[in-house]
């Protein structure tokens, strides 16, 4: 039995060329309806009166987009509406907040958002909430890869490898056990080779991000093994290498010792004589009182 499930988000729509400003319009904007649609190039755009006039972030889109293909439908309200200016105070666009509402069939994974979804726009302005999306593995059927894909659980930690020098795609990004077993690559769709809004780009400038596997999909009678995966920006300065070891500090110069503690700092003599004095009064306090 299917079960009624809602989340909300903002979208950026350059294409809403109403004055937003102080007056009525902003309040018209309350409750009407946004269709929410899968674009040929599998964003998911935002609708409203049969026009495109934004897309959802590429987070949120992808797990949309997924259910979209499984036959989901949406059902979107605005619930507030913000103007976008320029720096000579000229509008835009519009900022528009969604109340989506969909059913959930049994066994299908939900949409899920991130904590502060009012914030998504820059992690620098929320650098506790760490962002991250769910995706598939593309190119599991290849290469054998289905028996290595047999051999994973839900919940394992996955890397991700830049593969520039691929002849196919030079944004491709490997996805591969700690093992050093390579499952497939993250869709094109995602990282997007060449576009600052892919992967891609993101982890040539440095960004890292963590992965794990989510789910493992069919397997049944004719049916190949898929695998859904969680990616998420990391917050840390280390990464972990295919053979499970850590990557060296990211900071110039920077050294760490062979083993993982640290000795305690030698105490100055300065401090040592001070102690020393005290001790010695407290004797001799103690021995003429």
């Amino acid at each position: 039995m299917a079960t009624r499930r809602v989340f909300k988000t903002r979208a950026e729509c350059p294409g809403i060329a109403t004055d937003l400003g102080p007056t009525a319009n902003q309040r018209r904007m309350i409750g009407r309806t946004v269709t929410l649609e899968k674009s040929p190039s599998a964003e998911v755009n935002v609708t409203l009166d049969g026009a495109v006039v934004g897309q959802l972030d590429a987070a949120l889109g992808n797990q949309v987009t997924l259910a979209i293909d499984r036959g989901q439908s949406f059902t979107a309200i605005i619930e507030k509406a913000y103007p976008i200016y320029n720096d000579k105070f000229k509008q835009t666009g519009a900022q528009i907040d969604i109340k989506v509402e969909y059913l959930l069939e049994k066994g299908q994974p939900a949409i899920e958002t991130a904590k502060c979804w009012r914030c998504v726009e820059s992690s620098a302005q929320s650098p506790s909430v760490a962002r991250s999306f769910f995706t598939t593995v593309a190119g599991v059927t290849f290469e054998g890869r289905q028996r290595i894909v047999a051999r994973c659980s839900e919940g394992e930690s996955l890397i991700l490898l830049r593969d520039p020098n691929n002849r196919y795609d030079e944004g491709a990004i490997k996805v591969m056990r700690l093992s050093g077993e390579e499952l497939g690559f993250v869709p094109a769709h995602v990282s997007r080779g060449g576009n600052s809004s892919g992967l891609a780009f993101r982890m040539d400038r440095g960004d890292q991000y963590r992965c794990r596997i989510k789910n493992i999909t069919g397997g049944g009678p004719g049916m190949s093994l898929g695998v859904n995966i969680e990616i998420t920006e990391s917050e840390c300065d280390e990464s972990a290498h295919v053979d499970g070891s850590k990557a060296a500090p990211a900071t110039p110069g920077a050294r760490t010792l062979p083993t993982t503690i640290q000795p305690a700092r030698r105490v100055q003599p300065a401090l040592l004589w001070i102690l020393g004095v005290i001790i010695i009064g407290c004797i001799l306090w103690a021995a003429f009182k």
